[in-house]
């Protein structure tokens, strides 16, 4: 079980970097084609997904905050579906489908700081935060009626940046605390093993 955890880790670090990379991308050359760039959210989405839900299926605990991960699993690998199988239509409404995901991938670190309170971890409120303002961020994007195209490509290339950012800070800082949180108090299977 420890090596399913240690490559879904490596899957969530990946997916962080990816949101980095697609944010410069679109930071630095916000003209590029919307239809490409739906190719590679799409695959990032898919493969977030494929793995949310199938680290859904080989946990022992089903129940609690885990079913919220398995919903977004099947969104985002239905949304990486559509972006590959429809990347023109996609290109249409993306920021408002980018937004959303921003938005929920941040209520998805929210019960992660909420994790590490609750293990008694002194800084949670700083994911806490970090966790905050992605979903405000998201929500932004998705409720901005008055941003130009190139300008909106801009901010959407910042916000990734931000939330590939605040979530490899997070990501590091649960395996962190979980390692230390463990020696204390054993375990056989964490939520947070990581």
């Amino acid at each position: 079980m420890r090596e399913f955890f240690h490559t879904m880790k490596i899957s969530f670090l990946l997916a962080s970097v990816l949101y980095i990379v697609l944010g410069l991308i679109l930071l630095i050359w916000p003209g590029t084609s919307a239809v490409v760039f739906c190719y590679a959210f799409g695959g990032v989405l898919l493969a977030y997904g494929v793995v949310t839900v199938v680290s859904f299926f080989l946990r022992d605990s089903r129940q609690g905050s885990f079913v919220f991960e398995l919903l977004l699993g099947i969104i985002a690998a239905a949304l990486g579906l559509l972006f590959l199988l429809r990347p023109s239509v996609v290109a249409t409404v993306l920021p408002v489908i980018l937004g959303l995901f921003i938005a929920v991938d941040g209520l998805v670190n929210l019960k992660r700081a909420l994790e590490l309170r609750r293990m008694a971890y002194v800084r949670w409120n700083v994911p806490l935060w970090l966790s905050v303002v992605s979903v405000a961020l998201g929500l932004f994007i998705v409720f901005q009626p008055f941003l130009a195209a190139e300008a909106l490509v801009m901010f959407l290339g910042a916000v990734l940046i931000y939330t590939g950012a605040s979530d490899l800070w997070t990501i590091f800082r649960v395996s962190r605390w979980t390692r230390e949180y463990r020696k204390t108090h054993p375990v056989d299977v964490d939520p947070l093993d990581f």
